[in-house]
Formats: C-alpha cells, structure tokens, sequence
C-alpha cells in the first residue's frame, strides 16, 4: 500500500463552535485535518506489455567417465579404424545373471542410454534394422485367461513331447554390430534390438557366450558402455575410408576408473 499524505491545515475554535450551533446545515467553514489521496500514475498489470521471459536454466551436463587411453592407442589401431574416430559414452549397468546365462544369450542395455546417446549416432536405417525409429505404442493389460489342468496321462508320447519342449519366443532381426572387451577383444557379428514387447534393447546372437566367456566383467561388476563407428568416406568416386560395424565397448570399472570428465 502506498503512503498517504497528510495535509494540515489551521483550526479556528470558535468557527468550529458557531457550526455546531448552526446545525447540519450550516455552511462548512473550518476545516480540520484530513487525509488527501496521492495523485498515482499507474495502469492495470493486465495492461502492460510482457517482457521477455526468462530463460529455463540449463540442464546439468552429465558427467561420464574418462575415456581409457587403450582404446585410442591399441583397440582402434587394432581394429583398422582412424584413431580420432568420435566415441560416444551411452550408459553404465550393472552386469546381472541373465547377461551371462546362456539360456537367455543376450547382454541388455540400459533403455535411457539407448534413447538419449546411441539413438542420435545412428542412421534411419539402422534404427530401423534395430527396431528404434519408432517408439513402441503402449500395448494394455490383459488378464491371462484360466488354462484347464494338464492331464499328461491321457497323452501320447509324441504329444507329451511338444507339450515339455520349450516355448520359443518371437523372432527378432537387429542391426550388425560388434563388441568389444579389454580382455577378449572383438567379439563376431552379432545383433542390436529392441523387442516390441518389454522395449528392452540387447545384444544377442550366435557366439556371444562363446565372447562373453573371455570377457573381463563378471556378474555384480560396474561397466561403462562407448559406442563408435566409422563411416564411408568417397572422394570422385573413390573409397577413402571404409564402413565399420557399430562397435560397442565394454569396459569394467576399477578402483582407478574415476568419473572425470563431462558430457
């Protein structure tokens, strides 16, 4: 609230008196102190042109870990790829027991990485050939109907076969790509997807166990995931520089393995 002005003026007892005895009526001649509302130069809020918005602060860089100085010196050599091929940090995990069950014969990766790091390296090719151009539409729950009792006794041989053999799940394709580990080197070909159903992203294929064996990562340990891959070069006509496989680089985390550098 704004500050009000008082304005004080001279008062004259007996003029004062005389109104009284006049009555209501009488004219207003003395005056007495009061208070005079401030001139205010203002407009309505409403009226007045915005400013400009401020800006929404920037998000946080995340912070990823040191690139090992390896893969620069000797991996990629190694490999026959350019040593100043860009590498792109996608995520870390955990490694669980189903990245190293042979039944399940895939390494998953984390479903953020994938989204925010590898997504953006990647052509629309692959993505589709990976199964991530598109976000998958939310499927709705259903309640999985009763199955009436098993009676195995009233099967045949043959048909009690087909009823223990295993449940095979959905085929999926994926985009070629190869991964790499400090101890067992470069893996072969393997396969990049998404699967439809639970949105998962992993790697899989034949000889992955066979890789993963010579690994260095067991069940429990930390890993930090880099993805790279070289591109055609042409110049008149001419291959410069050759397509690689999308590599992905594994690399365990250790006492010296510090968190140093940003995003």
């Amino acid at each position: 609230m704004g500050k009000r002005t008082l304005v004080m003026v001279l008062y004259d007892p007996a003029a004062a008196d005389a109104k009284r005895a006049r009555g209501p009526s009488a004219d207003a001649g003395a005056v007495v102190p009061y208070d005079v509302e401030p001139i205010i130069n203002a407009v309505p809020l409403n009226a007045i042109a915005p400013g400009p918005r401020r800006a929404a602060p920037a998000p946080a860089h995340a912070i990823i870990p040191e690139l090992p100085a390896c893969l620069r010196e000797r991996i990629l050599p190694a490999l026959g790829l350019r040593e100043n091929l860009p590498v792109h940090f996608v995520d870390s995990k955990r490694v669980t027991d189903t990245d190293l069950d042979a039944h399940q014969n895939r390494f998953r990766l984390p479903a953020d990485g994938v989204l925010r790091r590898l997504r953006p390296i990647l052509t629309a090719e692959e993505l589709d050939a990976a199964n991530l151009l598109h976000d998958p539409l939310p499927k709705p729950r259903r309640q999985p109907e009763p199955e009436p009792p098993l009676q195995l006794e009233s099967l045949t041989a043959e048909e009690g076969k087909k009823v223990r053999k295993k449940r095979q799940g959905m085929v999926h394709g994926g985009l070629p790509v190869r991964m790499v580990d400090l101890a067992a080197g470069a893996s072969g070909e393997l396969l990049l997807s998404r699967w439809s159903s639970s949105s998962g992203t992993i790697v899989k294929g034949g000889g992955y166990m066979d890789f993963v064996r010579r690994c260095s990562f067991r069940e429990h340990d930390v890993v930090d995931i880099w993805a790279f891959k070289q591109r055609e070069l042409r110049l008149f006509g001419k291959t410069m520089v050759d397509e690689s496989y999308l590599h992905l680089f594994i690399v365990k985390r250790d006492s010296t393995h510090h968190l140093s550098r940003q995003e």
